[in-house]
């Protein structure tokens, strides 16, 4: 299985220097991503799943910085490649599709010259083959009239035709792992599942892995492999897909899945989880989940759980301690 890892982050922190202090938004983070996997990346705003991704790509940009770890990209540390190394990467091996794809689209060039000018760029293709290239792949990503699409601006097009836009330009180059940050946030919930259905297909069909970063849970639970969930810049749990939603183990997890609203049960109370994510630029003890968690004991308050490991799961949480054993 090894052989078979094309992502493998490896103790990655991430830190922000403040005017208050350093804030540590990725701590200590290590998971790996499979050749054709999808990986769900799970959490409240805040809890560092884009900046996890952004340092995948090496886009923290100050006063962000990468402080120390690994990012093992084929084999390769992506941290020690050059500027110029890192703009071939992300273009031709890792794409990126952001939550909003009115800022991420430039309003005034049309669409198929933003797409054209990835071919161009990265593989080199003349203006003719660039907007063959460009109509195959609207049509790839199901946009009608690829044709008459090709020549509007964004402005012109839908939300979800945007989105679906954004898709085609991040697949122009083949990338082996695709990341997607919160690509439905702005959608309704019809075309968010056309949307995920469509990142489903395009796996399938070019091979690739995908990386999905989203804060709801029910949003993953069609589409992700394996599911990382992550508070306070720190993983909490890491588990296949099925296994998490039929039994979560760690108390968030648990409080994740219940605030979901269940389709066919009428008026329901959802429920929320108290309390709010601790402030990362002050000092804590114990687990940080400790304050808003309905089984923490003293010791939960005293000392933070390590992650610990049984079979392909993972949980940080004292509850498991004597049954699992320390794995970090």
């Amino acid at each position: 299985m090894e052989n078979n890892i094309l992502l493998d982050v490896q103790d990655l922190v991430t830190q922000f220097k403040l005017d208050d202090g350093i804030l540590t938004a990725v701590d200590h983070v290590s998971f790996s991503i499979h050749r054709g996997e999808t990986l769900g990346v799970v959490g409240e705003s805040g809890c560092g799943k884009s900046v996890t991704a952004f340092s995948i790509l090496n886009l923290v940009s100050p006063p962000g910085k990468i402080a120390s770890g690994k990012i093992m990209f084929e084999g390769e540390n992506l941290l020690e490649k050059s500027k110029h190394d890192m703009k071939k990467i992300r273009g031709e091996r890792i794409s990126m599709i952001f939550q909003e794809p009115m800022t991420s689209l430039n309003p005034v060039f049309t669409i198929g010259n933003q797409i054209d000018e990835t071919l161009r760029v990265h593989k080199g293709l003349s203006r003719q083959d660039a907007r063959e290239k460009t109509i195959e792949l609207l049509k790839l990503v199901n946009i009608p009239l690829p044709e008459q699409r090709y020549r509007e601006y964004p402005h012109q097009l839908s939300g979800g035709m945007r989105q679906r836009v954004m898709i085609a330009m991040a697949l122009a180059c083949d990338p082996q792992l695709l990341i997607c940050d919160e690509p439905t946030t702005a959608l309704d919930v019809t075309v968010q599942a056309q949307i995920l259905q469509l990142i489903n297909r395009l796996k399938r069909q070019l091979g690739m892995a995908v990386m999905l970063i989203t804060h709801d849970l029910a949003v993953i639970s069609e589409v992700a492999d394996r599911i990382l969930v992550m508070y306070a810049g720190r993983i909490v749990e890491e588990s296949p897909e099925q296994a998490l939603f039929e039994k979560p183990l760690h108390p968030y997890t648990e409080a994740l899945l219940k605030s979901v609203p269940h389709v066919g049960k009428g008026t329901e109370k959802l429920y929320m989880i108290e309390g709010m994510v601790p402030n990362l630029l002050q000092k804590h003890e114990g687990c940080l989940f400790a304050p808003r968690c309905q089984y923490a004991t003293d010791l939960c308050r005293q000392r933070e759980p390590a992650l610990l490991q049984a079979g392909d799961r993972k949980v940080r949480c004292h509850r498991y301690t004597q049954e699992w054993g320390n794995s970090e």
